[in-house]
């Protein structure tokens, strides 16, 4: 056989599974930032907007930056969520109904909760690269705020904070742990913007806490808090 026509085979071959390669991969960061359409271009930055004038940065510059990449980001996440929401939807749903068996078993629950981490994991790379940016313009406290302005009620340090009441003997490390966890609640509440989720998520974060303080007799120790809370509001009236 002439060696000439099985080499220009061979390359032919090579070069058509190179070409279906090519035309497989995924579109740059450039065609997928195009596919935020109009009206989410336009709500991701309002949103920003909100986010930049909150931090009161006395630097028009700074403040236009931040807006800036607020925007991208929110334009990504926004249209990441039109994709994703039914598939998340259904997770959830299938969550509240692992939840709500009796006896109470949270198992098949947490085992739904990290589906619904798979599903999230494709737009962690984009909210890190989000994060590392603004990190470039602001300070830790000024990040540290807008994460907790995000998550609005329940919020971490308002949830925290309730537990610390809930719970006054407390010791150090017991308080770590909670903080800990009350943290990885508002980073996964960054990756949406929808309030009923962001309340599902620390939902999931906060049955971790009750089962940690289970010993501590959970059940009762909430309902001392709110008589508490009945009582402290009957004297203000």
């Amino acid at each position: 056989m002439n060696r000439r026509l099985v080499t220009f085979g061979i390359m032919t071959v090579l070069a058509g599974n190179i070409a279906t390669r090519l035309d497989a991969a995924e579109p740059p960061p450039a065609a997928a930032a195009s596919a935020v359409d109009d009206a989410t271009r336009k709500q991701a930055e309002q949103k920003a907007e909100r986010i930049a004038l909150g931090l009161k940065l006395a630097d028009a510059d700074k403040r236009a930056k931040v807006k800036g990449i607020a925007a991208e980001w929110l334009g990504t996440m926004l249209s990441w969520h039109k994709e994703h929401d039914p598939q998340l939807a259904q997770l959830w749903s299938q969550w509240n109904k692992a939840r709500s068996v009796v006896p109470k078993d949270e198992f098949p629950g947490e085992v739904i909760a990290h589906q619904i981490d798979d599903v999230y994991a494709s737009l962690k790379p984009a909210y890190e690269d989000y994060i590392q940016r603004l990190s470039a313009e602001l300070s830790a406290e000024q990040i540290d705020a807008i994460k907790e302005n995000w998550s609005r009620s329940p919020g971490m340090n308002r949830t925290y904070n309730a537990y610390l009441e809930i719970v006054p003997d407390l010791g150090e490390t017991d308080k770590e742990v909670i903080k800990a966890r009350m943290l990885l609640a508002r980073e996964a509440a960054m990756l949406t913007d929808a309030d009923k989720e962001i309340v599902a998520i620390y939902k999931r974060h906060k049955v971790k806490v009750e089962q940690y303080v289970g010993t501590l007799e959970w059940a009762k120790l909430h309902r001392a808090f709110g008589e508490r809370a009945k009582k402290q509001a009957a004297k203000k009236k």
